[in-house]
Parts: C-alpha cells; structure tokens; sequence
C-alpha cells in the first residue's frame, strides 16, 4: 500500500509540475473530498476537484510545487512543500508554504485531501510582482 500512496504524491506533484488537469483528475476517486485550504468549503466529488483546478490555473496562472518532501504511513500520507504561484500574464505571484494530508484507496486513488495553509504561510518572492490574496475570499471562491 505504501507505494500506491507514495505513486499518488508523486504523481501529484508531476501534475501541478506539468500543469497536466488529466493526470490531477486521474489521481481522485470519484467520490473524494479535497479542503484546500482547510477551513474552506470541501470539493466534494471530482467535478468540484477538477473545477478548484481550473480555479487555481484560471487567467494565466501556473502552480509549481518546490522543496517536496513526503512521509507514508499505511494507506495516508503528507505532502510538504513550497507551491510557487505564478501568473505569466503580469509577472505576479506567490510562494505558500503548504502541508497536505492525503487518504489513498486500494485502488491507488486518492480519497480523501486536505490542505494545510493559512495567511502565515505565504512568501512574497522579491522578483515578481505581489497577487493579492484575502484567505476568506479565496475559502469562499464559490
């Protein structure tokens, strides 16, 4: 089991790497539920997992996960990393240092996930210009 978790972590990683929406959706169980960040309203299904991906690759945006560390235990694992947003319409983002928790089913696939993040958690790298984030408007991104 151990390495269905890990192939799942790794193969998130290469989705957001490559922006590639097909490899991120094929990770999740149909009936999986992702809070990102935690304290924001579940994506409950994969619909609503595929549409926070288009939310967060909306107008240009691109997501890099940098300095991924991860630890497996049983059939859950974290996912440590530093998410480099970047909009290359304007040269603008952020860095957020975030800590997922994820449940992986039998069949590999990805049933439960949660993001742990808050506004504490983001840098401004000093070469691009700043997005501006309100962690309540973003929880609430309908």
């Amino acid at each position: 089991m151990k390495e269905k978790v890990q192939s799942a972590l790794n193969n998130y990683v290469l989705a957001y790497s490559n922006n590639d929406k097909d490899l991120f959706r094929s990770l999740w169980d149909e009936e999986a539920v992702f809070e990102d960040p935690v304290g924001s309203e579940p994506c409950v299904g994969i619909e609503a997992i595929c549409a926070f991906w288009d939310f967060g690759h909306s107008n240009g945006m691109e997501i890099k996960p940098v300095n991924v560390e991860t630890v497996i235990c049983a059939n859950e694992g974290i996912l440590k990393a530093v998410m480099e947003v970047r909009n290359t319409a304007d040269n603008s983002g952020m860095d957020i240092s975030i800590v997922d928790h994820f449940i992986v089913n039998e069949n590999g696939k990805i049933v439960s996930g949660r993001a742990f993040w808050d506004e504490s958690s983001i840098n401004q790298p000093s070469h691009i210009n700043s997005i501006d984030i309100n962690i309540d408007e973003f929880k609430d991104r309908g």
